[in-house]
């Protein structure tokens, strides 16, 4: 039985994963549209805040490497931050 929960806390971690990465996808997309198209005086924050996105990201993508983790996986495949974020 300690096979068993040791996969359920596996999965449960790993989704935890797949479902920060697809919300934090999901908000660079946003600042990225915000940055496209700034309200009046929030060019420098809507930069700075796209800006950290395209850094957690980039971040991500490589830590993926280091630990031999297929970027599919977890729903990382489908964003370059120097394409989708710059």
């Amino acid at each position: 039985m300690k096979g068993l929960s040791k996969i359920v806390e596996d999965e449960k971690y790993k989704n935890y994963i797949i479902d920060l990465i697809s919300i934090i996808k999901k908000q660079a997309k946003e600042a990225k549209t915000e940055e496209d198209h700034p309200k009046e005086g929030c060019d420098s924050f809507n930069n700075g805040y796209l800006m950290a996105y395209h850094t957690v990201i980039e971040f991500m993508k490589n830590q993926t490497e280091v630990f031999k983790i297929d970027q599919e996986d977890i729903g990382l495949a489908d964003i370059e931050p120097e394409r989708d974020l710059l």
